[in-house]
């Protein structure tokens, strides 16, 4: 009679092996959106290996992604590929591609319950270590993932570089967070340190996508032409700009003070925006125009009032019809003076918004893939600084939406 041996749980003692690191559940699903929402926004080939039981906060990205081209396996208990039920509490999220490949494991007890211990693996060849571990406790070829998708095939350093870069910042970034919030969590009440999260999450994604999006644009140069070349250049300071912003996002969470106002030159704020938006309409065939002559000072935070402008945009090349290649489609980004006041206006052409009373509340979307908060935090952000964000035009013709902050000054010439 053959004798069955039944296995250890061996990720746990990975996660073991990395220090027993600590995590909130809440910058645990940062993490996972940061490593699945570029891959499901841009499929390309790859395969996901997933368990995860409690879904909440990315049960939409994981239905996307079941409707997806891209090969995704769940291991949860009630899965058909499990040998044995040994995992217990302890979950992980694979994302396997040419180009990235990034490995989170967690264990949920722990002796809080909005906490989780965990590991991280990005692009190394230490990640065999994880998937062999799978790979022993179910009947999918693991192993031909492992053949399919590893670092050492990769053959553009700048790339890899930079995607190594970008998750180790975010990786040190939530970190810190985490620290911040162990301190404050109980001082302050659990639903105002759930929406603060939900927000910075948001930010995060944001920025993320950016980057994600400019690391493509390096791939395509260096294929191209090598690595010294002046788009590689501008593409690697906006993810350096988009890192910073999410970085700063994250570290905001230790501190109680909601926004840290200076004058800051407008022409400056703008043409940075400008810079760190064109990734969303270019080859799309979407002319945005800037007409950015205001030369004044206003007092805001840096980088929220560019993330509401940017999230501005960033929702205005979203809104045009993906299938409509014609032309005439436009974005402006115009600022202007109206007494005391600048106004930032920011239109398209893409179309009226349906229930417009609705935009700024929580929850509220007309994407498919949109979770409700981006308005809502733009509108939130604007008005710390003593700001409005209104709706202003909303015809099928033109859709505006402006910005209007107080002046500190004209800019010395």
């Amino acid at each position: 009679m053959k004798k069955i041996v039944r296995q250890q749980n061996y990720l746990k003692e990975l996660i073991e092996s990395q220090g027993n690191q600590i995590l909130s559940k809440s910058a645990l699903r940062c993490m996972m959106r940061a490593a699945l929402e570029p891959l499901v926004n841009n499929p390309e080939e790859a395969v996901v290996l997933h368990r995860i039981e409690n879904k909440s906060g990315i049960a939409g990205l994981l239905k996307r992604l079941e409707f997806s081209s891209i090969p995704a396996y769940d291991f949860t208990d009630e899965s058909e590929h499990l040998r044995e039920k040994v995992w217990a509490n302890t979950e992980f999220l694979c994302v396997l591609t040419h180009r990235f490949v990034g490995i989170i494991i967690w264990d949920n007890k722990t002796d809080n319950k909005n906490f989780v211990r965990y590991y991280t693996i990005y692009n190394s060849k230490m990640q065999n270590e994880a998937l062999d571990i799978i790979d022993r406790n179910t009947d999918i070829n693991i192993k031909d993932f492992q053949e399919r998708f590893k670092p050492d095939r990769r053959d553009n350093p700048l790339l890899n570089s930079s995607i190594r870069m970008l998750i180790e910042n975010m990786d040190e970034a939530t970190k810190d967070a985490v620290l911040g919030y162990a301190q404050v969590q109980t001082e302050r009440e659990e639903e105002e340190v759930s929406q603060n999260t939900r927000m910075v999450a948001h930010e995060i994604r944001n920025q993320l996508s950016i980057c994600d999006l400019y690391t493509e644009i390096i791939k395509k140069t260096c294929a191209k032409s090598g690595v010294k070349d002046d788009s590689i250049t501008n593409a690697l300071k906006n993810m350096s700009r988009a890192v910073k912003m999410a970085g700063n996002s994250l570290i905001s969470l230790k501190s109680t003070e909601k926004s840290s106002i200076k004058p800051y030159k407008l022409k400056e704020l703008i043409n940075t925006v400008t810079d760190l938006t064109k990734v969303y309409y270019e080859g799309k065939n979407v002319e945005c125009t800037v007409e950015n002559n205001v030369d004044v000072k206003i007092p805001v935070d840096e980088n929220k009032f560019n993330a509401a402008i940017i999230n501005l945009v960033k929702n205005a090349s979203e809104a045009f019809n993906p299938e409509d290649n014609g032309n005439g489609k436009f974005i402006n980004i115009k600022t202007e003076l109206d007494g005391d006041f600048v106004l930032v206006r920011v239109s398209n052409n893409a179309g009226k918004i349906n229930e417009p009373q609705n935009i700024f509340k929580e929850g509220y979307t007309t994407k498919s893939s949109g979770n409700g908060l981006g308005l809502m935090i733009c509108k939130k952000a604007i008005e710390e600084m003593y700001g409005k964000l209104e709706l202003e035009v909303n015809t099928d013709e033109k859709v505006e939406f402006v910005v209007r902050i107080g002046k500190v000054g004209e800019v010395s010439k």
